[in-house]
């Protein structure tokens, strides 16, 4: 819920942008998330999906995760996809596919990602079941094009939101990236792993995130948030 600047999309844009694709082409679900510079994914806007595996996937099955932006060297790169075939290549992707994808019913996900020059700032997750059938040629020359639509108007559609908090321009960019992992929910421990500190150093982060947003806990840092 925190926009960390203006090269990233807004929860408008999101919704909006799953709502164009769940139009053009049959889904079982999908998700809008945001990249950060770290590539950190973030603000996941679910569609026909349960927020439970959204936090199974925040806890381990994104290190995983073989489409995940860490793992995309090439600014070129806007979309790649993934079966059980291409889950056989490494037990590492199997164990996603398995216990992740499968236990959701999806037997087909094409991701997509986008780009702002080198950054990339933003990616879909489009997942198909069994029955709806793989992505079909078409589809996949559809949503190519259609990322790079979405690229070159992204700024324009980049309406100002509630991406912001009190105290916000105050923080460091450190304490801006603990912000908005506490918007996710996420607990000090899991923010710790995900940026590889130690959790005494996240707690000091936490607390003056906390002091500069004017918040006594993080319940009323989200709030705070939500109420934007």
């Amino acid at each position: 819920m925190i926009r960390a600047d203006s090269a990233f999309p807004s929860k408008g844009f999101a919704e909006q942008f799953l709502a164009v694709v769940t139009s053009a082409i049959p889904l079982s679900g999908c998700c809008f998330y945001r990249v950060d510079e770290g590539r950190h994914v973030l603000d996941h806007q679910l569609l026909n999906l349960s927020s439970y595996w959204k936090q199974r996937y925040y806890h381990h099955f994104w290190r995983v995760d073989p489409l995940h932006p860490k793992r995309v060297s090439d600014a070129s790169c806007r979309l790649q996809v993934f079966s059980r075939e291409t889950a056989e290549e490494d037990l590492g992707t199997l164990e996603y596919f398995e216990q992740f994808l499968k236990p959701q019913n999806t037997a087909y996900q094409t991701e997509l990602y986008f780009w702002l020059g080198t950054r990339m700032v933003a990616g879909a997750s489009l997942l198909r079941s069994a029955s709806e059938g793989a992505f079909t040629t078409q589809n996949i020359d559809f949503l190519d094009k259609f990322v790079v639509f979405t690229e070159r108007n992204l700024l324009f559609l980049n309406e100002e939101e509630d991406w912001t908090c009190d105290g916000f321009a105050e923080m460091t960019p450190r304490e801006r990236e603990i912000a908005s992992f506490i918007g996710e929910a996420m607990c000090n421990k899991e923010i710790g792993r995900r940026l590889n500190i130690e959790l005494p150093t996240v707690k000091t982060h936490v607390s003056r995130v906390l002091a500069k947003a004017g918040a006594r806990s993080r319940a009323e840092f989200i709030k705070k948030l939500r109420s934007r």
